[in-house]
């Protein structure tokens, strides 16, 4: 029992005696400053993607889909007539569907048919957007869903507003370590939280009136397109010494 005893804190006193060397050796942290960046970048938009439409009603299915057909080609044979190529108009959406009318106390009644169609064309020049909606309108348009402005530069502007942002949270660290009584020391690590391009400008949806006269020319201001982009950083924070 003596020789278990003497074992027993023999082991108990080395586990400690190694338990006080790790904590010697145990450094502190070293003290980093952390900090985000932004960069923005503005554009002017050069593209434009604008989505018209033909809904229509009519009690025939074949009605319906025919008054829609004769309407939609008629709207791309105007925007050809502007310069846009097959390549620039595509369908962007279609349905036939079926109209219920809901008398009181009775089985609901198939009413009629209503056909939508609906195109995406591309716009390589801002001043025609205008001209472009105006056109599909008198053409026999009757939704107007959205526009959305776009640049085909944004691959510089995104690489411009990430060293904008760069800078920025380095500035940020710089001023906080002579703040807390130091200097910045070395980067540690620096990573991308996402950089935004632009993205949809919608208008308001407006529903025409089909025999509605030509309207006035619509006046179409695209404004600046913005890149923003998001770092964060985490630097070595340098200790004045004394």
């Amino acid at each position: 029992m003596s020789r278990f005893v003497v074992a027993l804190v023999g082991l108990v006193l080395g586990l400690s005696a190694v338990s006080s060397a790790q904590s010697a050796s145990a450094k502190p942290p070293e003290p980093e400053i952390t900090t985000t960046g932004r960069g923005e970048v503005r554009l002017a938009p050069d593209l434009a993607y604008i989505v018209v439409g033909v809904t229509n009603q009519s009690p025939s299915a074949i009605d319906a889909a025919s008054e829609n057909a004769r309407r939609i080609a008629a709207i791309l044979g105007a925007l050809r007539g502007l310069g846009l190529t097959d390549q620039q108009v595509r369908t962007a959406g279609y349905s036939l569907s079926q109209m219920y009318e809901y008398p009181k106390n009775q089985e609901p009644r198939l009413k009629g048919f209503t056909a939508r169609n609906t195109l995406r064309a591309e716009i390589r020049r801002i001043d025609d957007v205008g001209k472009a909606i105006d056109a599909a309108i008198s053409a026999g348009a009757t939704d107007v869903a959205s526009i959305q402005f776009s640049a085909s530069n944004t691959e510089e502007a995104r690489r411009t507003a990430l060293s904008d942002a760069v800078r920025q949270a380095r500035s940020d660290a710089d001023a906080m370590a002579r703040a807390a009584g130091g200097t910045l020391g070395r980067l540690l690590s620096v990573a991308s939280a996402g950089v935004a391009l632009p993205g949809n400008y919608p208008y308001q949806s407006v529903v025409l009136s089909a025999g509605m006269p030509s309207p006035p020319p619509t006046p179409i201001v695209p404004g600046e397109l913005s890149v923003v982009a998001q770092v964060s950083t985490r630097w070595e924070f340098l200790p004045a010494t004394r």
